[in-house]
């Protein structure tokens, strides 16, 4: 019983999280992101994961982890989520907790410059 009590936490937590970042987002003014700038970033941190064309297959770390250049899927991400994912990692979202939070690494400027190069690449 005390186990499905802290699930629920835990869950009810995240969820709480992931609000109060899209509330921040919504009402910080967006940056424009420059991709010529993120993409030196997105090679150092993302690729191992990511691979360094978006498609995933990474070699370094997480071989299995999906392509961001996946039509229909990532093109349709708003990019204050993709931020907010970046910033504080993909289990506060319910996604893989292999994706680390970002958010003492770079700054949100760096973010933004990491997604509009991602938003470079081709989709499949």
């Amino acid at each position: 019983m005390a186990n499905i009590r802290k699930r629920k936490l835990r869950t009810w937590c995240r969820t709480l999280t992931a609000h109060v970042w899209l509330i921040a987002l919504a009402s910080a003014p967006a940056a424009a992101g420059d991709a010529q700038r993120g993409e030196p970033m997105y090679q150092r941190y993302c690729t191992g994961c990511h691979g360094a064309d978006g498609r995933g297959g990474g070699k370094n770390f997480m071989p299995h982890v999906g392509a961001l250049t996946r039509k229909g899927y990532t093109d349709r991400l708003e990019d204050s989520y993709l931020e907010s994912i970046v910033a504080d990692g993909g289990e506060a979202f319910g996604k893989s907790a292999y994706m680390p939070s970002f958010k003492t690494t770079l700054s949100s400027q760096d973010i933004a410059d990491v997604i509009a190069y991602v938003r470079t690449f081709p989709l499949y």
